[in-house]
């Protein structure tokens, strides 16, 4: 696909936003190297950190660690519902994914948001 694996992280400094989505829902704390050395890089550099559905460190029920290596967003996008981990986040919150029934999402409980005309995403308020 012509696509290059880098085995370092590029110099931080060359860009102005990074987009975190190191691990899937699935992820369970400690962070592991070489993850950890990543993320206190994305951390000491101070540029936009913008997390897919759970923020890299994160635990999926929890939040953020006491302790250890995680990401620190400016701005989350869950996707198909808010996680658990997302419940006392203060910052920019969007919803991403309209695809889930709303007679499945009324049986399961899920309080989805009202997607505006054919929007796929919706800021949370």
């Amino acid at each position: 696909m012509g696509i290059p694996v880098e085995s370092s992280l590029p110099v931080l400094t060359n860009f102005s936003l990074v987009v975190d989505a190191l691990f899937g829902f699935s992820f369970q704390p400690p962070v592991r190297e070489p993850f950890g050395e990543i993320i206190e890089a994305v951390t000491k550099s101070g540029i936009f950190v913008f997390s897919i559905d759970i923020p890299s460190g994160w635990h999926v029920e929890n939040g953020a660690p006491s302790e250890g290596p995680y990401i620190r967003p400016h701005g989350i996008i869950s996707l198909t519902a808010p996680k658990l981990c997302v419940r006392e986040w203060t910052g920019p919150h969007f919803v991403g994914g309209r695809f889930v029934p709303k007679k499945l999402a009324s049986e399961h409980g899920l309080q989805l948001p009202n997607y505006p005309k054919a929007e796929q995403i919706v800021k949370l308020e």
